[in-house]
């Protein structure tokens, strides 16, 4: 007999062997020993994850006329449906005949009973690529055919069939199998199969096959095919599979995140040259990303990350010195580009091009970004590179580039810093009416920063409300948020420009308003004439109507 593939050859044949469907499993051997049996069963789930399997085992423990072990598989009607020689099991292929002529066919079969088994089983795989009309013309024999006929209509995609299917079958969901457990089954096949594979490259085919058996087994096989009688470790899966070693996510993040685009590029330069597949890549970075962000989220032990605790810990560290906005700006740009990607003739560019947006955020304007330039600033400012020249005098600017030279004198360059800082006094009330009086020439000096200008010049205005606070008005709570993200920046500006040091808060358009109507129902109680208040200060010859 010729060669079968693995997954063909380890098919369950029995429902004890179904992996990871105990829920299905129990539902049907109860329907069969308990006599109710229904008309139309669907079952759903992702690829290979036993339905079509299941289907098989059922039709034949339903037509069994073995022992009491159903299906015994040794019985004529056993053997002939697994051979594929009976004719009252007929399995069809939904994706090629989906059209309304099938169906027809079908219907006009239903009438005639099955010859030696029980039950005249239709398994229809993939239903959901039926036609509308095809769809139409099954609903009356679905709902209503004759007492021995059965149909399994198996599908990885149920929202895409009428609702009227739907309501007339019987629905079993098929889980994803857990990586627990599909590595068990998987060691124990290598072990029949006299295969040597280390328990890492098992684990690593149960993280990538996303709980399908079949994709796991069709890998594997791929394995022992190509290291013929040779031990499989992780480094030939991932030769065969186009993945790279873990620690390469560690490193590109690393690299995004200290934005270095150098490095990024050497990184990528070094997958493409060893073959590696790019989707593959970027698929493995998504996960990575989803680990960190996950690693950071959740206390204690979890199942959705199921790895070692040294791994864990690993990722938590640089989940932590990451953060959650920027974790959660590279999925979104990551995801993006694997989609991109499908339709790309050059797809390592478009890599290239997200991860040097990754180490540049300045190009985007969601949060993590944002917040990803403020950690940059910070930094800098930490550093005492932040020091705008302009703002000082010729004196302190010649000591400061003279003692930054000096690699000894730090301590000093910070005395002269917090000294000219010293120098700077804060705003008062008539100080920021100078800002309001001239606040289009102040916004239009903002060249560095373009985009702070054009939402200050169409989406803010300045204004006194209260205190010694100046008091940024946005019009929507868009142009509000982006505004305190610059807050900083605004800031500095502000002092640069006017000389005095403004505490500036932000507000929007609404907030603004009520402000203002409290404040003057607040004055107006204020200025209020009472009588008491007139007689202590006129006396009492006046007299007053109550």
């Amino acid at each position: 007999m010729s060669y079968q593939a693995l997954y063909r050859r380890l098919r369950p044949q029995r429902f004890e062997d179904v992996v990871g469907q105990d829920h299905i499993v129990k539902t049907l051997k109860n329907q069969i020993e308990n006599n109710r049996i229904n008309h139309a069963y669907l079952f759903c789930g992702t690829r290979g994850t036993g339905k079509t399997t299941t289907a098989k085992i059922f039709a034949r423990a339903i037509n069994c006329n073995g022992g009491e072990e159903k299906p015994c598989n040794k019985c004529d009607v056993c053997s002939k449906i697994l051979k594929g020689t009976s004719v009252n099991v007929i399995e069809i292929d939904a994706a090629s005949n989906n059209g309304v002529d099938n169906i027809r066919d079908i219907i006009e079969e239903v009438k005639y009973p099955p010859t030696d088994c029980k039950y005249k089983v239709y398994i229809i795989d993939e239903v959901h690529m039926l036609s509308g009309g095809a769809f139409n013309a099954l609903l009356k024999t679905l709902e209503e055919p004759p007492s021995y006929v059965v149909f399994i209509l198996a599908t990885t995609d149920p929202q895409k069939m009428p609702v009227t299917v739907l309501s007339r079958c019987q629905r079993f969901d098929f889980h994803r199998i857990s990586k627990d457990t599909m590595f068990s089954v998987l060691k124990e096949y290598m072990a029949e199969e006299g295969a040597k594979v280390s328990e890492d490259a098992l684990e690593y085919i149960c993280e990538i096959s996303d709980g399908a058996m079949r994709d796991a087994l069709s890998i594997l096989d791929q394995c022992i095919s190509f290291y013929y009688e040779m031990e499989i470790d992780i480094d030939k899966v991932m030769e065969i599979t186009g993945s790279v070693d873990k620690g390469v996510f560690f490193k590109l993040t690393e690299a995004m995140n200290e934005s270095n685009s150098g490095l990024c590029m050497e990184i990528i330069d070094n997958v493409i040259l060893q073959g590696r597949d790019i989707s593959q890549f970027v698929a493995d970075c998504i996960t990575h990303f989803r680990n960190l962000l996950l690693a950071i989220s959740i206390d204690g032990e979890s199942v959705a990350l199921d790895y070692s605790k040294e791994y864990v810990e690993k990722l938590k560290k640089q989940g932590q010195e990451i953060g959650y906005e920027y974790l959660l700006t590279l999925i979104s740009s990551f995801s993006e580009l694997a989609n991109q990607i499908k339709f790309s003739q050059n797809p390592r560019i478009l890599l290239e091009v997200c991860a040097i947006k990754g180490c540049n955020p300045v190009v985007s304007y969601d949060l993590g970004s944002v917040n990803k330039r403020l950690k940059n600033i910070e930094e800098k400012i930490e550093n005492g590179n932040f020091i705008e020249k302009g703002t000082l005098e010729k004196e302190e600017l010649k000591e400061i580039e003279k003692i930054s030279q000096n690699s000894e004198s730090v301590e000093k360059k910070e005395d002269v810093v917090e000294k000219y800082k010293e120098k700077i006094e804060k705003a008062i009330p008539e100080d920021i009416k100078n800002v309001i009086s001239n606040w289009n020439s102040f916004v239009m000096s903002l060249e560095k920063d373009p985009v702070v200008r054009s939402v200050l010049s169409l989406q803010g205005r300045a204004c006194y409300l209260e205190d010694e606070c100046l008091t940024i008005v946005a019009k929507n709570n868009g142009a509000m948020l982006y505004l305190e993200s610059r807050l900083e920046i605004i800031s500095k500006e502000l002092e640069k420009y006017f000389g005095k040091e403004y505490l500036v808060k932000i507000i929007n358009e609404d907030k603004y308003k009520k402000r203002i109507s409290e404040k003057a129902s607040l004055e107006k109680e204020e200025n209020k004439i009472t009588r008491e208040s007139f007689e202590n200060t006129f006396g009492s010859f006046v007299q007053f109507e109550d």
